[in-house]
């Protein structure tokens, strides 16, 4: 995906971005509007920032808009599954492999969703991956998607 259409995407102004990245604002408006190639650390920079959305071949065009469209729309709903996710669990620590569970199950439900699972929250917050994991299994939705419930329970019990 282009940086012009990255910005736009995500609704983030050229002054806004050029200040979290540390690129000057004129230096910035160049590559945007395909007057200048960044630089190796600056590459690094916006391709950090963007999680990988904008890369070095971008400023080549050899990205179809297909794939950047797909990209965008990928990382926009990770990242809402994500903040998501993080706002469920309010600051508890619990294994990388478990919070990707978390995740995905945000993703498919909504905050509200998963929200509601407090017996699954109660057993993160005390570290029982194996008790979490029998309750997305006998929870409504573990009855109404078996193999999601299934596949995702047992990814939760490998946290152990």
């Amino acid at each position: 995906m282009t940086l012009k259409d990255y910005l736009h995407s995500f609704n983030i102004t050229l002054e806004a971005f050029s200040r979290e990245v540390e690129i000057p604002y004129t230096t910035l408006t160049k590559y945007v509007y395909g007057q200048r190639i960044p630089s190796l650390t600056y590459m690094k920079k916006i391709n950090k920032h963007t999680k990988g959305a904008v890369s070095a071949n971008d400023f080549y065009s050899t990205v179809s808009s297909e794939d950047w469209e797909w990209r965008i729309t990928y990382e926009r709903d990770f990242s809402h599954a994500t903040e998501g996710a993080k706002k469920i669990l309010n600051n508890i620590d619990i294994h990388p492999l478990a919070f990707s569970v978390v995740v995905e199950m945000v993703s498919q439900m909504g905050i509200d969703g998963v929200s509601q699972f407090k017996n699954f929250i109660s057993a993160l917050e005390k570290g029982d991956y194996q008790i979490a994991a029998e309750e997305m299994q006998n929870s409504k939705w573990g009855k109404q998607t078996p193999k999601i419930a299934k596949t995702l329970a047992k990814k939760m019990r490998s946290a152990s």
